[in-house]
């Protein structure tokens, strides 16, 4: 392969290249194999591909400064650049990076949520790696949905356009056209250097405040799910045994058991329990059967909505957040701690893990009894809503909340359920997109 110039264009110049030898793949032995074995060839289950690691691919005939060229190359060479740099496309365009985004998970994209700039204005999506564009297609990624919300492509050697399973093209930009000024043995670095307005304000603040900060956040993520189950409620229908309730509350359950996998899925999966006609997608990855976690998941939810037919999901609920020793709401056990309270309601899940039950627990089932207050007007149910929130004690680390306490310069993630929503509302409402002029962990006071 010839390229012009001193050093390699990352765009393929029909009238200057020779045939050029296929990529030589060599399987990384200091893997375990099942790292690879499954999947597809990135490494990442769910495709039907060649069992190989796409980290080490060497590219023949390629100049002795990229002789034996690897995905983690072109990552590193990504987290390198500097925020404002220009980056060439395919298409003749540019994009400006605002923000090299968030490491993906092995489900998906390689980058999360990626900051880009461009004439009509700041785009956010995902980005992808690969050496050669024409692996997009390699590893079947143009018929996945999972990489739909792809806005950048970015290799190495570009040689074919980039089209996604919705039908969009995207660019592709290849790094050889962006300026680097580190040696290939360079250590990593990363572009989250940048300073950011957050981290001013931050580091003014004391432990009492930043508390206070993300704990007022949290209570505006929790007033902000219990206003999207009230819209919900007001269309809700009882349907067989269901009640209206019911049937707004068992597929936000079932939605939450796929939350960081495939809520899609699991959403439909819940609506055909509850017997409405509707059309089931393919699972993500297109699995010819369900994980073990997930069908365990979904057996977990096929008995609860048979129980629940019975003795109504809501109506199981609001009696676990009341524990009673008699009947009627009079006879509220006295002194019922909150901790003996999120005993009772993770109960109602059965077999489920706490840590699951946990995070239903506090995005669905408590912003859930919080709307349904609003509607009935019963300003215990609320209180005690509200109660139970603040005073759980926390939920499991998630890629947002990592790249959150990362962001605002956090040594450790802030206790309790109420402060770790916190950071995710941050993160939905302005640090996503980098609109740190409305962000409220950029002001010293709230």
């Amino acid at each position: 392969m010839i390229y012009s110039g001193t050093r390699p264009s990352g765009r393929l110049q029909e009238t200057r290249v020779e045939a050029t030898p296929a990529p030589t793949i060599h399987e990384d032995s200091n893997l375990p194999h099942s790292s690879y074995s499954r999947g597809d060839p990135c490494g990442r289950p769910g495709n039907c591909g060649r069992p190989v690691n796409c980290l080490c691919v060497c590219e023949e005939g390629i100049s002795e400064g990229t002789a034996h060229i690897r995905e983690n190359e072109v990552a590193r060479r990504w987290q390198a650049l500097h925020s404002g740099v220009q980056l060439p496309l395919s298409n003749g365009g540019s994009y400006q990076l605002l923000y090299a985004g968030r490491p993906g998970s092995r489900l998906g994209p390689d980058v999360r949520d990626a900051v880009l700039g461009s004439f009509a204005g700041s785009i956010v999506g995902d980005v992808e790696f690969h050496v050669q564009s024409s692996d997009w297609f390699t590893h079947q990624h143009h018929t996945d949905p999972r990489y739909n919300n792809v806005i950048l492509h970015v290799v190495f050697i570009y040689s074919s356009p980039t089209l996604r399973q919705d039908g969009a093209t995207i660019p592709t930009c290849s790094l050889y056209d962006v300026p680097y000024h580190l040696p290939y043995d360079a250590p990593y670095t990363t572009s989250l250097a940048t300073t950011w307005p957050c981290h001013h304000a931050m580091q003014h603040m004391s432990n009492e405040e930043r508390t206070r900060l993300l704990r007022q956040a949290g209570l505006l993520r929790f007033e902000q799910k219990t206003h999207a189950f009230v819209e919900l409620l007001h269309d809700a229908q009882p349907d067989g045994p269901f009640s209206a309730y019911d049937m707004c509350l068992i597929p936000a359950l079932a939605e939450g058991l796929g939350y960081g996998r495939d809520r899609a899925f699991f959403r439909a999966a819940g609506l055909r329990l509850l017997g409405i006609s509707s059309i089931v997608p393919e699972p993500l990855g297109r699995m010819p059967a369900p994980s073990p976690l997930d069908a365990g998941r979904l057996r977990i939810l096929r008995g609860l909505v048979e129980q629940w037919g019975a003795s109504g999901a809501w109506l199981t609920v609001r009696k676990a957040m009341f524990p009673q020793k008699g009947s009627g709401r009079e006879a509220l056990l006295p002194g019922a701690m909150p901790g003996q309270i999120l005993h009772e309601v993770r109960a109602i899940f059965g077999k489920l893990s706490q840590a699951r039950a946990d995070i239903l627990i506090c995005n669905i089932v408590l912003p859930f009894a919080a709307a349904v207050a609003l509607i009935e007007n019963d300003s215990m149910l609320a209180e005690q809503a509200q109660m139970l929130y603040l005073a759980h004690p926390g939920l499991p680390s998630n890629s947002i909340t990592r790249a959150m306490c990362q962001q605002l310069q956090l040594d450790e993630e802030p206790p309790g359920a109420c402060q770790q929503q916190g950071l995710h509302y941050i993160y939905q409402q302005t640090c996503r997109e980098k609109i740190c002029g409305e962000c409220i962990a950029g002001e010293k006071s709230i």
